[in-house]
């Protein structure tokens, strides 16, 4: 019953992340339905060649490497991101993507996570694309080559927090702690050394994402996104009041008074975060993490 809860609420808890694992998942299980109708239709009608419209479903949704057929398949830079062709493959993309989102959203918005998902996996695209029309290895292979799923855009969000936070730490089961500046470098390795064993695409794809997502962060650690609208935020501060249990209204604050809330407010949330990377989320106290979900809800609009 408490398993069957959490499912529930997983499905109904309104952020970013839920919704594009939904999103993937969704789009999984209506292939599933497809598939199994076109081999119901092919018994029913004697012809084994009906089975084989699901194949044309796979190559419809995935991103070819073939530069033509992209003009003719433009659809495919965003639906590749999504889609995925076997069970396995969505369920382990599915569970990193889970994980990596969590971290990402405990230091960064949600607006942030689909803009580095979004964009890391078209710069991951990009790189495939580039590297099996440059490269003669992927002669042979390049008019019917094509990419699918989410991991280039997974690892775009892995190397951004990565380098946004590179010494935090997470336990991994048989590993224990780990770093992610370590664990990044693993799967960098394994990606550079497997590009000559197999699936070249899809590991040519990772590296893309994770060339987006460090330099994303690296822009967002230097503060240049923001140097532009500083002085529009300053406008609008005083249009809304905090969300905390400080006891001040923005609207009466002075610039020394609001300076002085907004740092007392990011040590209280270094603690926090701290105490998770120590000790996992379910070792804060109920006020701690309606702090936590009140600051991150405030950084997400």
């Amino acid at each position: 019953m408490i398993k069957t809860n959490k499912i529930w609420d997983f499905f109904l808890t309104k952020n970013s992340l839920n919704r594009l694992i939904l999103i993937n998942v969704a789009l999984f299980i209506g292939f599933f339905i497809l598939k199994l109708f076109f081999v119901l239709i092919a018994f029913l009608m004697n012809n084994p060649a009906i089975e084989m419209w699901s194949e044309e479903i796979i190559r419809y949704m995935s991103m070819p490497a073939f530069l033509p057929q992209i003009l003719y398949q433009p659809w495919a830079l965003l639906t590749s991101l999504f889609f995925h062709a076997q069970f396995w493959h969505l369920f382990f993309n599915m569970v990193m993507l889970y994980v990596t989102g969590r971290i990402f959203m405990l230091y960064l918005s949600e607006k942030k996570l689909i803009t580095t998902y979004l964009l890391g996996g078209l710069c991951g695209n990009a790189l495939y694309v580039a590297a099996y029309n440059c490269f003669p290895a992927f002669a042979p292979a390049l008019p019917t080559a094509v990419a699918l799923g989410a991991s280039g855009s997974i690892m775009a969000i892995l190397a951004a927090i990565t380098v946004y936070k590179p010494n935090h730490e997470i336990r991994l089961l048989f590993f224990g702690r780990i770093t992610l500046k370590w664990l990044m470098l693993i799967f960098i390795a394994i990606d550079l050394l497997s590009i000559p064993k197999g699936n070249a695409g899809g590991h040519i794809a990772h590296l893309g994402g994770v060339f987006f997502g460090a330099i994303y962060a690296l822009i967002l650690r230097n503060g240049i996104l923001q140097q532009n609208f500083t002085k529009k935020k300053k406008k609008k501060r005083t249009k809304f009041s905090t969300s905390f249990d400080s006891g001040y209204n923005v609207r009466n604050m002075s610039d020394e008074e609001y300076n002085a809330n907004k740092t007392q407010q990011r040590q209280k949330i270094d603690k926090i975060l701290d105490k998770v990377s120590k000790s996992g989320y379910d070792a804060l106290s109920k006020e701690e993490k309606e702090f936590l979900f009140s600051y991150s809800r405030q950084y997400s609009k």
